[in-house]
């Protein structure tokens, strides 16, 4: 395991919209069970600006070894539901793609 994998300590799953069907897209459906992030840290302004979110909500990062987690999809960490505005590559370590998540934290 690399290093940057035991970074890798917070549990979460994701839930991904279906196929849109008859014009309509249904429910979130869960997608991955028990998948390794990172802590949630807001993200740097170049991040922020390399993605153009323009949200009044606050904008978090996380990073994650898994390949099927895409934009789109929704991360959930402690019951808690944050929408994946950006995934892309961002190191490989020893034949490990990991992936940076840009997620938005929405205030109700």
């Amino acid at each position: 395991m690399s290093s940057f994998a035991r970074l890798l300590t917070v549990t979460a799953s994701t839930k991904r919209p279906p196929a849109v069907s008859n014009g309509k897209r249904g429910e979130l459906a869960a997608y991955l069970s028990t998948l390794k992030c990172s802590a949630l840290d807001p993200v740097s302004a170049e991040i922020s600006q390399r993605v153009a979110l323009n949200t009044p909500h606050e904008v978090l990062q996380a990073f994650v070894g898994a390949d099927d987690v895409r934009e789109g999809d929704v991360l959930t960490v402690s019951g808690k539901d944050y929408p994946i505005r950006a995934v892309e590559d961002w190191a490989n370590f020893r034949g490990v793609t990991f992936r940076v998540m840009v997620l938005e934290d929405i205030k109700r």
